[in-house]
This record gives structure tokens, C-alpha cells and sequence, in this order.
């Protein structure tokens, strides 16, 4: 894959469904923070106020990505904290800021990342990742 990481929202029944494309990790994983920002509060801005450091434990890269996406959402749940940057491969560096109603609007509510359906692969020009997100 060439060009800047991206993310789609594709069809699925009550839940989100996304696919997230990317040349590399690091990609993947600002792609990640820009679909979490995006289904937690729409367009509203966020600025990278304060960083994060992020490093998921396990062997596979499936598997920590997948933990990574699912900390993004914790940090929200506990201190609503929103990402707005991500720089590295693991340890991640994740930039945001804390929610402020005056200035973000929800979008949706997010219960889980889900395991189902989670597909992480690689392509000839990167990272292609699917994921089920419970609302």
C-alpha cells in the first residue's frame, strides 16, 4: 500500500465494523487513533495537550495491536482521555487530550472491542486490519 494510512467504516449490524489500512505499524496505529477519536466524538478537534506512553505485552503483533486499539477506549472510559497523535511502532508515544463538553460532542458510546471478526493480516503493501467495535 502506498499513500497516508486510512480507516473505513464498513456495514455490520448493531455494532462498527472498520477496516484500517496502512504501509506500517505506525501507521496502523495513527489510523487506530483517528477511527477511535472519530466514533467516540465525530469531528470535534482534540490537540495533543498530553502524551501517553503505550506498550501492549504479547508475542504476537495481532494480538498487541489489538490491545492497543482496546486501551485507547479504556483511557476514554477512565479519564477520558481522546487521542489526536500517535508517533512510533511499540512503545507507542499517544497524544491527546482530556474530553471537555464544552468543546466535544459524543458521537457514540463504545462497550468493547470485540474479538469477533478481528482480522489483522499483511498485504503486499502494508497492514489491512477489521475490526468490531460494540456500541
Amino acid at each position: 500500500m502506498t499513500g497516508p494510512p486510512t480507516f473505513t467504516i464498513l456495514p455490520h449490524t448493531a455494532d462498527l465494523r472498520a477496516a484500517l489500512d496502512a504501509p506500517d505499524l505506525a501507521g496502523l496505529a495513527r489510523a487506530a487513533a483517528d477511527l477511535v477519536r472519530t466514533v467516540l466524538v465525530a469531528d470535534s478537534p482534540v490537540s495533543a495537550q498530553a502524551t501517553r506512553g503505550l506498550e501492549p505485552e504479547a508475542a504476537e503483533a495481532d494480538e498487541r495491536f489489538f490491545r492497543f486499539v482496546r486501551e485507547l477506549l479504556y483511557w476514554f472510559d477512565v479519564d477520558g482521555f481522546l487521542p489526536a497523535t500517535v508517533i512510533g511502532e511499540g512503545p507507542w508515544q499517544v497524544s491527546g487530550e482530556a474530553y471537555d463538553p464544552r468543546r466535544h460532542v459524543i458521537e457514540h458510546q463504545v462497550k468493547a472491542l470485540t474479538r469477533h471478526g478481528f482480522v489483522f493480516r499483511t498485504t503486499g503493501g502494508g497492514y489491512h486490519v477489521e475490526m468490531v467495535l460494540d456500541l
